[in-house]
């Protein structure tokens, strides 16, 4: 038979393209083909929990190094390191779940990813196809149960539309900033699937250029403004030198997110401080007395603190951010780093203004707001002040750190009394502020960056949350520092409910002995009930390299301007 006989016949001309073409040979499982279109998008870790659903990929993770399976105590814990991980890196992060009670937990920390547009891809088991829609056990709709926080959720109904289903996901969660959720009936991990898993495209990392016009009418309006402000977020990471630079030519005061903290120089001259109740007094006075505050990469939210007599411009690559929860004189849609660049050379090139009366002022108030909290970031006694507290870690952290922080009043006196450093990073439960959030937060912080010190910072209320967690660090040998700070109480809520005159049932707590618990789990527990003992501890601590809870016995104290 010669070697043309083999051929498929020539199509004919009204026929499609690929008309008799063969189709791709399916060489993979279901379960395979999704491990290996993971290791092309350059997922390094999947976080979650064994379930009867999900047995089968994990044999698959297991028989491979290229991926690496953090196996969490809870689903919920699983979706928060996932969504720190995205948060810390810009990368997609992966969690999996079994099916109905698995998936359900993973609310919680996907709801966290969703509200803070952390680029998550969750994998969850689902029965079998022949079961689907029954009443078979830990049976539920999956898309319709997880609908308020993925962006986009499908169910695996063949194997071969696993392909095309993996790839608009994974397009999705990385381009959108969102969740994203794949079930896979069990049965159809054995499946053979036809095609091969596709890399993930440079075109989805592109910056978003904005018109040169736009870049220019924010240079006059910044040029004509006599009391600018820039309120920075964690969107400015790329091009901070560039704000600082802007920053120091306008002589405009700056004011930071919790998260972006480490972005400006936290002891220069015109920097005000964080946002809100969480952040200084100094920010409110000079938000309440600007004529131009320019936003850039940051989304607005403490409604109490927009002041109503400036011109706010946005900038942000995310169009639907622009103008949630404030007035809006100007709405910019793109890339920092395109933009950055043509605002300084048209900054340069415009007349610049004496806004010395406005430096003055900036620096009265700044000075006398840094007077003050070091004043409250001296005191002593026992329970420790948690302003104290903050300092201590400030002082002892490294360059580097990285610092998760846990909801609530520790929140509140963090960003008050914190320092930053410009190499560290802050994880923080933004949009969603879950309790629990800081411990696994530090743990994907660890296995991102296993060369960096890690700290998490915990109320007692937070704590007990996501407490179990700690044997995951033990188990995955992660040095991380947690710091829980115990005053016997939701303090937040109880200090809202008392300055409303309000009964304050449910506020107070009865806490285990965290200590205790942290050795419990293979890890090292301390406790502090002194300055001197926290000092001492914490060096120990973090020197030690190892997984460690340190329980400070805390003041409980409201945060100024407190209210319901």
């Amino acid at each position: 038979m010669s070697d043309t006989a083999t051929l498929s016949p020539p199509a004919r001309p009204q026929d499609p393209v690929n008309a008799g073409q063969p189709l791709p040979l399916a060489q993979r499982t279901a379960a395979q083909f999704i491990v290996e279109q993971l290791r092309l998008w350059k997922v390094e870790r999947i976080y979650g929990v064994i379930g009867d659903a999900n047995l089968s990929l994990l044999d698959e993770l297991g028989k491979q190094n290229a991926i690496r399976y953090v196996p969490c105590r809870h689903e919920g814990g699983a979706a928060l390191m996932a969504s720190a991980e995205a948060k810390l890196t810009g990368r997609l992060a992966v969690c999996l779940a079994t099916s109905g009670p698995g998936i359900a937990n993973m609310l919680n920390g996907l709801a966290d990813a969703a509200q803070d547009r952390s680029p998550v891809f969750v994998l969850a088991g689902q029965v079998d196809t022949s079961k689907y829609g029954t009443r078979a056990k830990q049976y539920i709709d999956q898309q319709k149960l997880c609908a308020a926080v993925s962006g986009r959720s499908e169910l695996l109904a063949h194997p071969e539309a696993l392909p095309q289903l993996m790839e608009q996901l994974l397009v999705h969660s990385a381009a959108q900033g969102q969740v994203t959720l794949l079930s896979v009936p069990k049965d159809l991990y054995a499946s053979l699937v036809a095609g091969e898993p596709a890399p993930y495209g440079s075109h989805l990392y592109q910056p978003l250029y904005a018109a040169d016009t736009e870049t220019e009418e924010l240079a006059q309006l910044l040029s004509a403004a006599q009391r600018p402000v820039l309120l920075i977020g964690r969107g400015v990471a790329s091009v901070r030198e560039q704000v600082r630079a802007a920053a120091e030519q306008l002589n405009a005061a700056v004011v930071t997110t919790l998260p972006a903290r480490p972005l400006f120089p936290n002891d220069h001259e015109l920097y005000a401080g964080g946002l809100g109740q969480a952040g200084s007094e100094a920010s409110s006075v000079l938000l309440a007395e600007a004529d131009v505050i320019v936003m850039l990469g940051a989304t607005w939210w403490p409604e109490d603190y927009v002041p109503v007599q400036a011109r706010i411009v946005q900038v942000d690559k995310n169009r639907e951010a622009l103008g949630i929860g404030h007035p809006l004189h100007k709405g910019i849609v793109g890339d920092l780093s395109q933009i950055m660049p043509k605002l300084s050379e048209r900054l340069n090139a415009a007349s610049s203004q004496d806004r010395s009366p406005w430096l003055a002022r900036i620096k009265e108030t700044t000075a006398k707001w840094k007077r003050q909290i070091e004043t409250e970031a001296s005191g002593d006694g026992t329970p420790i002040p948690p302003q104290r507290i903050m300092k201590l870690i400030a002082e002892q952290a490294s360059d580097d750190a990285v610092i998760a922080i846990d909801t609530g009043d520790v929140t509140l006196w963090f960003n008050r009394i914190f320092q930053a450093k410009p190499s560290q990073d802050i994880l923080v439960s933004g949009r969603w502020r879950t309790l629990g959030f800081a411990l696994p937060a530090a743990i994907a912080a660890q296995l991102a960056y296993p060369n960096r010190q890690v700290i998490a910072i915990a109320g007692d209320g937070g704590a007990v949350q996501t407490m179990m967690e700690f044997q995951t660090a033990v188990e995955q040998q992660l040095p991380i520092v947690w710091i829980v700070c115990n005053n016997g109480a939701y303090a937040m809520e109880k200090h809202r409910m008392e300055a409303a005159g309000m009964s304050t049932l449910g506020s107070v707590i009865r806490n285990p002995d965290f200590a205790l618990m942290a050795q419990a789990c293979g890890g090292t527990g301390m406790k502090a009930a002194t300055v001197d003992e926290l000092a001492q501890q914490l060096q120990q601590a973090l020197g030690s390299r190892k997984p460690v809870l340190i329980e400070a016995a805390t003041a409980c104290i409201p945060v100024p301007h407190t209210k319901i």
